[in-house]
């Protein structure tokens, strides 16, 4: 991960730390397919992200282990076990091999490549994996599949990276000289000896990109690797930091190494994302100094592993990132700080852990807590309960919230924390709760539990502009990317309730126009059924509002508003009531 700016390219452990914008045309490699499994990532939702290196990890005293096998002598399993269970992280990332490819076990393949200072004697990956594993955290391995650029000119001839520098001077990638094919067949070598060692006990691979402008596809043969790693763990899940391109492995990771938004300390500010994070909140991924640097504290950590788990579609949640000292233990403040997040986490955990980005109350990726007017909501993998998380409460004891977006109608509510009942209504129009004290500082969450899916959802307008045409949806989205959200119109109901009536949506094929109307045969027979939008009131109801369609002869464009005029009376005129909608 992160490499001191300070150090020269060519001595960089790692070329990951070159944050340059990323622009790549993506490289269509072998995809990834929804039988390899993939099942436990969804439920991870907080976890570390650990560097163990030699030559750059120190001990407590501040002084760098440089060599291989001391690092490794010096690292207490259990008690690094005993630290994240503590923390109560679900997930650790564990270096398996970083910088110069030493692996953290004693490599056989190592040896047949003749490279024995590339593997230590201690099998320090299947001690770390026993310790988490014995205490209920799941294990993934950090790996780098083209540190060829750190080897010697020696272990660069024996494995075929080349000798000559690069011709365009990028000295992360090889030279003139280089044999691609057997580069792959040296670390498709060490990428099966590891998974036949631990790929049954691991969930994952992490695989560190290499090339800031996102081509290592020129180096690594990723079809083959991937085929490698599955051979022997189907449900291995593959993870790549996100530089542009995924080369057909499972899942991007968007890493923050103290850059871009994460490098500022306030947490309100970071935004969340679909892919799962990791970012450091030490100075480096690895024990670097005898005395600390915390960059955040632990209520925006806390606070921030909330609203990615109402993000994060992909799963993984947040990997907060450092690393321990070699001999144990951390830099000054770092155990206390995640601790402190672990045990806020485990307070709700049931609202965090293991669940999935609520569709009740969605919240978009990039979206940051100072951008939200009360907070997230998650939901329960079989959706049968929700959760709401209250990072910015309101000023009373009572939170009003719009209808749900997709049509949940609540029974009960309670505090997640102890389970104390907290006072819902659900009306027509809105859902209030009243809790019985005050807010928490840091996130108040709500457990809901669904009784039906029968309430109204909502209706939007997009338009294209394009066609200069106006279309009614069901979908946020907008259903074609060459359509934008124009507004909301209203909730409509999926499926009938007394006093509805069906609401069409019809296309003219010729026009290019999209029209709603209450006639199955759309009125016209030059439009075509488009399919349903829902369930509208013929007559008004206490809690709803008109809804009108317009028509624009200049652009023959049909539009649906609650407006009366039309919006804009020069171009649009009244074309007619289609029926209430809720407010």
């Amino acid at each position: 991960m992160d490499l001191s700016s300070s150090r020269k390219l060519a001595s960089l452990l790692t070329p990951l730390i070159l944050l340059l914008a990323v622009l790549t045309v993506p490289f269509q490699a072998q995809s990834a397919r929804a039988d390899d499994g993939m099942n436990n990532i969804l439920d991870h939702e907080y976890g570390l992200f650990v560097h163990y290196v030699p030559g750059l990890t120190v001990n407590s005293s501040g002084v760098v282990v440089n060599d291989p096998n001391a690092l490794a002598n010096s690292f207490d399993a259990n008690r690094f076990a005993d630290d994240l269970a503590g923390a109560k992280v679900q997930y650790v990332i564990f270096t398996a091999w970083h910088s110069k490819m030493v692996t953290l076990w004693p490599s056989q393949k190592m040896l047949d490549w003749d490279l024995p200072n590339h593997r230590v004697d201690r099998d320090l990956v299947d001690d770390m994996i026993t310790a988490v594993k014995a205490r209920g955290i799941n294990a993934y391995l950090y790996t780098h599949p083209r540190d060829g650029m750190e080897f010697t000119a020696a272990d660069k001839e024996k494995t075929g990276w080349g000798t000559q520098p690069p011709a365009d001077g990028k000295e992360w990638n090889p030279g003139p000289d280089f044999d691609r094919q057997k580069w792959n067949a040296f670390i498709n070598d060490i990428y099966q000896e590891m998974m036949q060692r631990y790929g049954t006990r691991i969930d994952g691979l992490f695989l560190d990109e290499g090339s800031p402008e996102g081509d290592s596809q020129k180096v690594v043969d990723y079809p083959r690797l991937r085929t490698t790693i599955k051979a022997v763990s189907p449900r291995a899940v593959l993870i790549q930091n996100n530089y542009g391109n995924l080369y057909g492995l499972d899942k991007r990771m968007k890493e923050y190494g103290g850059w871009d938004e994460f490098s500022q300390p306030d947490g309100d500010l970071w935004p969340g994302h679909a892919e799962p994070v990791a970012s450091i909140y030490t100075e480096k991924w690895w024990a670097h100094r005898p005395h600390g640097t915390l960059r955040f504290s632990a209520p925006s950590m806390f606070r921030y592993t909330v609203l990615e788990a109402a993000t994060n579609t992909d799963g993984g949640g947040t990997a907060w990132a450092t690393g321990p000292y070699a001999g144990g233990g951390w830099e000054p403040g770092a155990l206390p700080t995640l601790t402190q997040v672990g045990t806020w986490v485990d307070q709700i955990k049931e609202s965090i852990l293991g669940t999935r980005p609520s569709t009740s109350y969605p919240t978009r990726a990039r979206t940051r807590i100072a951008d939200l007017s009360w907070g997230v909501a998650t939901k329960s993998p079989d959706d049968r309960t929700e959760y709401l998380h209250v990072l910015k409460p309101p000023a009373g004891r009572t939170l009003t919230l719009p209808l749900p977006q997709d049509g949940k109608v609540f029974a009960t509510a309670s505090l997640v924390k102890d389970g104390t009942p907290v006072a819902l209504s659900q009306d027509t129009n809105r859902v209030r709760l009243t809790i019985p004290g005050s807010w928490d500082a840091n996130d108040t969450a709500i457990k809901l539990t669904v009784a039906s899916r029968s309430g109204p959802v909502p209706l939007y307008r997009c338009y294209s502009p394009g066609t200069k045409d106006h279309m009614s949806s069901l979908d946020r989205s907008c259903e074609d990317p060459s359509y934008v959200l124009d507004g909301p119109l209203g909730y409509v109901y999926r499926t009938q309730v007394p006093g509805t009536v069906p609401l069409h949506r019809c296309y003219s094929p010729g026009t290019k126009d999209h029209m709603s109307s209450l006639d199955r045969s759309c009125e016209d027979p030059s439009y075509v059924l488009d399919g349903p939008l829902g369930y509208v009131y013929r007559t008004q109801v206490p809690g709803t509002v008109p809804l009108h369609r317009c028509y624009s002869p200049g652009t023959k464009d049909h539009m649906s508003s609650p407006d009366r005029s039309c919006e804009d009376p020069i171009r649009y005129t009244p074309d007619g009531l289609l029926g209430h909608v809720v407010d």
